[in-house]
């Protein structure tokens, strides 16, 4: 216990130091030839002024409902408040008040002085650090004012002192553009003043900066334009392909509760059809197949959930069975008349305090809960329980008869791998008997043909032997690809349908309307929409108008779809798609207002020939406002393990943010990436980092070579997860990073083989067949633990205290052996987190740690 407090302390202690390092410079004495900038607000945006009479019956109580009374109260959230030249804004009872500019002298601004009534105005400027310091703000007014920065109260004076008096107050700001924001109340009856006035100035900036005070709001991205933005989690389209319902989250700023809610939209322009806020915690949305009636889950205490449907077209809203303990998934019969449900039973822990451990499944929490199936009528409500058993069972489909449905049992087995295997049934629902169809292993998902006589399955390469294998021989597939296959109920055979089709599928939906199958596939770093004909097995491009697609939904009776498209600069939009046409528009925009004053770079496309003589693809992103005379400091970000690294905007690792900061950002994909074919893909099998390390480092000297603007003196590198092993090993080869950040990274294979939960799963592909007794040269030899007294490289450890895919121990081991060492190396773990760091708070100060890491030593500040 004494020794997790002394870690706990040691860990928040790490945190702040991190925290402090762009901020340092600002809260020193000026260093000899620099020194503090100073800028004085000499114009402002002005709002108003505009009466506020004091409430009714205040006779008497000047002290209650004073000056300090209004300032304090927010007549509109602050939050709400988005001064732009020119823009108007709604006032009680229909009047309007625009902002316009308005010029300050030596005395500051003159505010125009109405009658006797109390009056409110404010005043804005958008003020720009070009690193994290700290700023004084000095400010004298003939009435009392209160001054904000981005919400937060940094001045206030609730006397009419006149502008003698001066006041002062402090902030610290994250590099960027911030809104400071006045306000000032004009009490008639209290001021000596004849004039009305404000004055502002501002000091700090530290020696290696100015501070900018303009009246434009145009901003580059900042953290909160990645964490705080509208995020569409999930679509579904009416059966008729008219509306589309979407799942919205929102991370407030100002909260830790995350919000959300449903939309339902109008899929020929996007226009609000309804929107369901008023319960808490709603998910899985699906269209009955018949209707407009819209079905999704609501959360209870207790862990129970609520099946509801929403019929459009009746108004009405009711349960289709209500408060059932741990409701997991539900699925539609084709005729809507009646659901099959999925519901887990918790194992009861042992009262003792122990764990009697016999499978290695049983090192997980919650390894001993359960899920079984259940059918429900609709209407009615009428409830029949399907399966039972050792094992849990999952519903894939509901056959188009209406009689059967098709699902699977998966459990441990450690004959060969994956280590589990999965028996695929069909159930008469009349009888309730079972024919079993297929066993196997690598299974992702199975769905009927539109007639019933085929099923498609979504697999790896290597689920029906070798007939879906396209690799060299003596090479072992990646079982990551994703791959399909039709599956003939009649004569239990399947048939490979994207051997040769090199994107790694992701998703597939057979259409009844025109029987084609329409796929969403990784294609290299996007993601493609593609028409199959299964006949065929010809496959169309579908040309969607965005990079990486995600949460899309084909409407069951029309051919038409919806997607959530983005790209590296462009956030989340909802698009409408017509696979008959094959065309796509957007129709949705759920960030358009808090983007319209963000300026992005631009992502270039930019691929090298290896000294192997493979093209390994990337690309890198410019800072807003690049100039190719100048000299930046670069970022190589990459995954290196099964999958690419997308061009989605945002994300965990948001390469825009960091060249928003001022980097160049180099992403690359090598060899071992899915969506490049099989034989790509294969070379992430038993290499754990040979190849990828030497394409890594090939990759940044060419591009430094290739591109005179990157400071090769000034280059960061950093990934996460099998990323964070990345960059460990990378350290141990190199030393041409000038720092390096490893999120939840592994430093001995042995260790994250053996304790991670997923370990001994992902080396079921990541090393195949290959062990720590019998290939030492992957466990020992490529472990960056073993090789820790060569890294010369300043290196960040990052890692979620609770993360059980990748334990914290894998960066505790590496901490110890460089400090031993006495190298260059800090470590910060984030209580409560798991592989990722979700909460908000703490989110924001990995964010900031890992930019004042490369800021310290790429820039340095």
């Amino acid at each position: 216990m004494e020794r997790n407090a002394r870690m706990l302390v040691f860990a928040f202690v790490c945190a702040f130091m991190i925290l402090s390092i762009a901020s340092a410079a600002a809260e020193k004495p000026a260093a000899a030839g620099g020194g503090e900038k100073t800028a004085h607000v000499d114009t402002w945006l002005m709002l108003g002024p505009f009466p506020s009479p004091l409430p009714a019956f205040t006779a008497g109580e000047k002290q209650r409902f004073g000056a300090a009374k209004l300032l304090s109260y927010e007549e509109t959230a602050l939050s709400a408040i988005k001064p732009v030249l020119g823009s108007a804004r709604a006032l009680l009872y229909g009047a309007k008040a625009s902002w316009r500019s308005a010029a300050a002298d030596t005395n500051g601004v003159s505010i125009p002085v109405g009658g006797e009534t109390p009056a409110i105005v404010y005043l804005a400027a958008y003020v720009e650090v070009p690193r994290w310091t700290k700023i004084s703000v000095s400010a004298r007014s003939s009435d009392p004012f209160a001054i904000t920065i981005d919400g937060v109260e940094i001045v206030m004076n609730e006397k009419a002192a006149g502008l003698a008096e001066k006041k002062s107050g402090e902030a610290k700001l994250d590099r960027g553009k911030h809104l400071l924001l006045a306000k000032s109340v004009r009490m008639a009856a209290d001021s000596a003043a004849a004039d009305w006035r404000i004055d502002v100035s501002l000091a700090g900036g530290g020696p290696d900066g100015a501070i900018g005070v303009s009246l434009s709001p145009k901003r580059e991205i900042a953290l909160n334009e990645i964490l705080c933005i509208n995020q569409i989690a999930r679509t579904a389209v009416s059966p008729d392909g008219s509306l589309v319902a979407i799942s919205v989250g929102l991370q407030p700023r100002a909260s830790e509760k995350r919000q959300s809610w449903i939309e339902i939209r109008r899929m020929k322009d996007g226009s609000l059809e309804r929107t369901i806020r008023d319960v808490d915690r709603m998910f899985n949305l699906q269209w009955a197949p018949i209707g407009k009636r819209l079905s999704y889950v609501t959360a209870g205490d207790k862990d129970t959930r609520t099946l509801v449907l929403l019929d459009l077209d009746t108004g009405e809203c009711g349960t289709i069975i209500e408060n059932v303990k741990n409701l997991d998934d539900y699925l539609w019969s084709r005729d809507g008349s009646f659901i099959v449900y999925t519901v887990s039973e918790k194992a009861e822990p042992d009262k003792r305090g122990l764990k009697h451990l016999t499978t290695i499944e049983d090192r997980q929490e919650g390894s001993g809960d359960r899920s079984y199936l259940y059918v429900t009528t609709v209407p009615g409500g009428e409830t029949r329980r399907l399966t039972a058993g050792k094992h849990s069972t999952n519903i894939y489909d509901v056959h188009p008869d209406g009689k059967h449905v098709l699902l699977s049992r998966r459990y441990e087995d450690l004959s060969q791998r994956p280590y589990d295997a999965t028996d695929l049934f069909i159930m008469n629902l009349e009888d309730q008997s079972v024919d079993s169809l297929w066993k196997g292993r690598w299974l992702n998902s199975a769905s009927f043909s539109p007639d019933g006589k085929k099923i498609l399955i979504g697999s790896g390469p290597s689920a029906f032997g070798n007939i879906g294998l396209k690799v060299s021989d003596g090479m072992i597939p990646n079982d990551y690809d994703g791959q399909l296959y039709v599956f003939d109920v009649a004569t239990k055979t399947a048939e490979p349908l994207t051997r040769d089709f090199d994107p790694a599928v992701q998703d597939a939906a057979w259409s009844a309307v025109d029987g084609n199958i329409y796929i969403t596939a990784e294609v290299g770093s996007k993601t493609g929409l593609f028409r199959c004909n299964p006949k065929k097995k010809t496959f169309e491009r579908i040309e969607t108008g965005f990079d990486v697609s995600e949460n899309g939904d084909v409407a069951r009776s029309k051919l038409v779809a919806a997607g959530v498209g983005s790209s590296a600069t462009a956030p989340p939009r909802l698009y409408a798609i017509d696979l008959a046409r094959g065309v796509s528009r957007m129709i949705y925009d759920p960030n358009a207002e808090t983007f319209a004053d963000i300026g992005r770079g631009a992502v270039e496309d930019w691929s090298f020939t290896s000294s192997a003589g493979k093209t390994i693809d990337g690309c890198y992103y410019l800072p807003p406002g690049f100039d190719p005379q100048k000299k930046y400091p670069c970022i190589v970000y990459y995954y290196g393990g099964t999958s690419p690294v997308n061009r989605a905007y945002g994300g965990r690792s948001p390469r825009n943010l960091w060249a928003a900061q001022g980097y160049v950002v180099y992403v690359l994909q090598p060899r071992g990436a899915t969506g490049y074919g099989q034989q790509f893909s294969a070379y992430h099998v038993n290499d754990w980092g040979k190849v990828v390390a030497g394409e890594i480092i090939e990759g940044t000297r060419k591009f430094v070579e290739a591109h005179p603007f990157v400071d090769g003196t000034r280059l960061g590198c950093i990934g996460a997860s099998y990323g964070g092993f990345m960059t460990q090993l990378l350290v141990t080869k190199t030393d041409m990073f000038a720092a390096a950040v490893s999120h939840a990274g592994i430093s001995s294979i042995t260790s994250y083989w053996g304790e991670g939960y997923w370990g001994y799963g992902y080396n079921a592909v990541a090393a195949a067949n290959s062990f720590p007794w019998n290939r030492r040269d992957i466990y020992v030899d490529q472990s960056p633990l073993f090789s820790a007294d060569k890294i010369k490289t300043p290196l960040l450890l990052l890692h979620g205290w609770s993360d059980t895919n990748v334990p914290p121990g894998e960066s505790e081991q590496m901490f110890t052996a460089l400090k031993l060492l006495g190298k260059n190396v800090e470590y910060i773990k984030f209580d409560g987190q798991d592989h990722f760091i979700l909460d908000y708070k703490k989110r924001v100060v990995w964010s900031n740690t890992i930019q004042a890491w490369f800021d310290r030593y790429l820039k340095p500040q």
